[in-house]
């Protein structure tokens, strides 16, 4: 029997989710796992021919990376799902199977490993641009770089430690989180979230808060390519939107209101509030279903990881 699924979203990156497979398949045992490939309605179409593991899903209108990797979770018949990005590579390392024994150790865990980065112009593991290791958690950057202002609220940041070994984290980071199925759709995974942005916050908080932990486990490097660009559009309406999503349905109304007032007050966030306002019903089912799971408050979680609150 299978025991992991692997969910991998995209759009519009040519050969490269044929490559991440090819390294999965050079690097795994396909007698543990499936792939999941959902295909946001690229211009040109990837193949998998020859990968009896891999189920190609094309979207016919797009879902965004958060929409298709909670597709990719529903379809799930596994004990366990990993979710990666379409442009990784892994080491012959017996990676999954570890992943794998992580997950069957604590399956509250969310579970993330050490991030290589990749890119510009070389795939090689062994000449990457650095390693890095899970997220800290930034509540609000009041020094926030005014290019970029949605991004200093909510935002996970690269960690700067240097520890080794298995040990809890604030926020995972770096597509490669390993859950196991039954506590996804326990914590609700990313329902409710649009298109793109926020989902490691809204995944680790939720997990935390509900009684789990977020982990990383170093001794698994997995490669990432690092992009300057994506090769699609995004619309930063759908990161504001998330994140106030976030702030309302998993956060104390006063938290949550601080939060969203550093947000700026441009067209981006009047059309995600509208949209929000749409959405109140969803969003007051959701918040009552998480005040009935949670056995941690957030402030339980900032001061476990010594995070500032607004």
């Amino acid at each position: 029997m299978k025991k992991i699924t692997i969910i991998m979203p995209f759009l519009n990156e040519g050969d490269e989710p044929r490559s991440t497979v090819e390294s999965i398949y050079d690097t795994a045992s396909s007698d543990v796992f499936n792939i999941i490939a959902i295909d946001d309605g690229s211009v040109e179409r990837t193949s998998f021919d020859g990968f009896d593991d891999v189920t190609l899903i094309r979207n016919k209108s797009r879902m965004g990376v958060d929409g298709c990797r909670q597709l990719g979770a529903d379809m799930c018949e596994t004990p366990y799902i990993f979710i990666i990005d379409a442009h990784m590579r892994f080491n012959n390392d017996n990676w999954l199977d570890k992943i794998i024994d992580c997950l069957e150790r604590e399956p509250r865990t969310a579970w993330c490993t050490t991030c290589v980065g990749l890119g510009y112009g070389s795939m090689d593991m062994s000449n990457n641009k650095g390693k890095y290791k899970a997220a800290d958690m930034v509540m609000v950057n009041e020094s926030a770089n005014p290019n970029r202002p949605s991004r200093e609220v909510l935002e996970p940041k690269w960690s700067n430690n240097n520890l080794y070994g298995e040990y809890e984290i604030p926020c995972i980071l770096g597509a490669n989180y390993g859950f196991s199925k039954e506590w996804f759709d326990y914590i609700r995974g990313l329902i409710g979230l649009k298109m793109w942005g926020t989902s490691e916050p809204f995944l680790s908080m939720k997990t935390w808060m509900a009684g789990g932990k977020c982990k990383i486990t170093t001794d698994i490097e997995i490669g990432h390519k690092f992009r300057s660009n994506a090769p699609y559009a995004t619309g930063i309406k759908y990161l504001v939107y998330n994140k106030i999503f976030l702030c309302k349905t998993i956060l104390p109304k006063d938290i949550g209101d601080r939060l969203i007032e550093y947000l700026p007050k441009d067209r981006n966030f009047i059309n995600a509030m509208n949209d929000i306002d749409r959405d109140i019903n969803i969003i007051e089912e959701n918040r009552k279903y998480y005040q009935g799971i949670f056995k941690n408050s957030i402030y339980d979680y900032c001061e476990k990881f010594k995070i500032e609150l607004p």
